[in-house]
């Protein structure tokens, strides 16, 4: 039945009040008016979005996209290293990949990813007795495991690089691979790696393999000590098991697992200057913080023989190095750049970037807890304070891979490198459906994607851009290589990059 129109008391119709031009009033806190709508800005932050678009930029990006550089990297070691001779410098094997965007210099953000395996002990030797370094025993506490390599370790026979690197001046040395997923896939010196699906000959079984993230070496003794929690075991039934309930397997050999970093804002947490106007509508030139939000921290400096050098691009003569400004107290390891103390040090450098203030950590609470929930909402981890004083800042240099928060770059990359990481639990609220939803990323994405390359790309950054591995010495590229490579900047030389043309011809830049 039709809806009676009116009342008794007659049809009265409500004016609505004036209200000022291009003003909107403010009627809810959820308003689409004169404030953020903070629904949206939860779904945009959400972990579940970040996934959902690493999954289209996946399929997508890469079955059009002429924007892959592979690479390889020789780390340079001082010829007086021990076991140098024995052992070749360690080789990085990775690509960097571009992705087209509206909101960044140059319309491109630069991913890399750093391939499994780029370091296997068994092609490294212990040059007193001529061992490979297969794991030899292991021993365990409730927290870590304690993987022995074979050799004959001392002070005077340290473990090779890039496990450990003696540097003139730097007491103890470089531990390159601390903080690195390490994975026993290889069976036999020189051997294929096995996955999932690798089958033992002998058994007709899979063979299954252990994903651990190493938290310190022992150089002199060949000991590893391996962390339990966040560990992964690929059973022999292709099942993922973490942590996982049994160590690697004594006998095997160790490689190193895929690594990924990216420079866009969403990973790097920063806004970069826009040194020029890439279209009509973008009016910011240089990032600008308000007095309030300025925050103590630490901030990098790219220079040129002591002088500094912002420049986007570089040339093969050229090496820049990263020095880090930190308050006292905060400094850094060797292993991540030389640190200068400036008690005035801040987290901004004004006229490059403006940091965000606090970085993303995966918000799964302790990884080693069996059933732990899915990824929810974003953790924001800043700095620490006690009694006004701060005593802790948490932006951690040297992440754990298992405990990164990632990027929508990083996404499509594990995609693309079938490592299909969980759907997140954090599904976004909205009024429609979640199919409407999702229609709606696909055609945002598409749409910011065929803009990216009409517009920033072929009208504007060719012609002005660099690609890798010129712009890796460049004040955006710097520390996501120095995350990449885990080594000091001092160590990425133009000159060690091969890399590799359509063809897969290697060429030295």
């Amino acid at each position: 039945m039709a809806k009676k129109g009116g009342s008794s008391f007659g049809n009265f119709n409500q004016t609505p009040l004036p209200t000022p031009a291009g003003v909107q009033p403010i009627t809810t806190e959820f308003s689409k008016g004169s404030v953020p709508d903070s629904i949206y800005s939860a779904n945009r932050e959400s972990a579940w979005s970040r996934w959902r678009r690493g999954f289209e930029l996946a399929t997508a990006t890469f079955f059009d996209n002429g924007y892959n550089y592979p690479f390889q990297y020789q780390i340079p070691v001082p010829s007086g290293t021990p076991s140098s001779v024995a052992n070749p410098a360690p080789i990085i094997s990775g690509t960097f990949v571009g992705f087209p965007t509206k909101n960044k210099e140059m319309g491109m953000h630069w991913a890399g990813w750093r391939y499994a395996g780029s370091m296997r002990s068994d092609r490294l030797v212990d040059p007193s007795s001529g061992q490979r370094l297969f794991i030899e025993s292991i021993t365990e506490d409730a927290t870590n495991w304690y993987v022995k390599l074979a050799g004959n370790w001392s002070a005077s026979n340290p473990l090779p690089p890039p496990f450990y690197v003696a540097i003139p001046g730097v007491p103890g040395g470089l531990r390159p691979l601390n903080s690195e997923t390490l994975e026993d896939r290889v069976i036999t010196v020189g051997g294929d790696i096995i996955d999932r699906d690798t089958i033992d000959p002998t058994t007709q079984k899979r063979y299954g393999y252990v994903q651990a993230v190493l938290t310190d070496t022992n150089p002199f003794t060949g000991v590893l000590t391996v962390r339990k929690a966040g560990s992964v075991q690929t059973t022999p039934d292709k099942e993922f098991f973490t942590p996982s309930p049994v160590p690697f397997t004594v006998g095997r050999y160790l490689i190193t697992g895929a690594r990924f970093c990216c420079s866009c804002q969403d990973f790097t947490h920063r806004d970069y200057a826009f040194m020029r106007d890439i279209n009509k509508s973008m009016k910011k030139r240089y990032p600008r913080s308000n007095v309030a939000s300025v925050k103590p921290g630490r901030f990098e400096v790219t220079k040129l023989n002591g002088i500094l050098d912002n420049s986007a691009m570089t040339s093969a003569q050229v090496n820049r190095t990263m020095e880090v400004y930190a308050p006292d107290g905060f400094g850094l390891p060797p292993t991540v750049a030389d640190t200068v103390t400036d008690n005035q040090a801040t987290r901004d450098r004004p006229g490059v970037f403006r940091d965000f203030g606090a970085t993303f950590i995966r918000s799964t609470g302790d990884p080693a807890i069996p059933g732990s929930a899915a990824e929810g909402m974003p953790k924001y981890t800043d700095y620490d304070t006690a009694q006004g004083v701060v005593i802790a800042l948490n932006d951690n240099w040297e992440p754990l891979l298992d405990e990164m928060r990632y990027c929508k770059h990083i996404y499509a990359l594990k995609f693309a490198d079938k490592t299909f990481p969980p759907e997140p639990s954090d599904f976004p609220v909205q009024e429609g459906s979640m199919v409407a939803w999702e229609q709606k990323l696909v055609d945002q994405t598409e749409s910011e994607q065929q803009d990216a390359r009409a517009v920033n790309l072929n009208r504007f950054s060719l012609s002005q851009m660099d690609v890798p591995p010129y712009n890796c010495q460049s004040a955006m590229m710097m520390p996501m290589m120095q995350k990449l490579f885990n080594i000091p900047t001092d160590f990425v030389l133009m000159q060690g990059f091969t890399m590799f043309d359509k063809d897969g011809k290697p060429y030295k830049p």
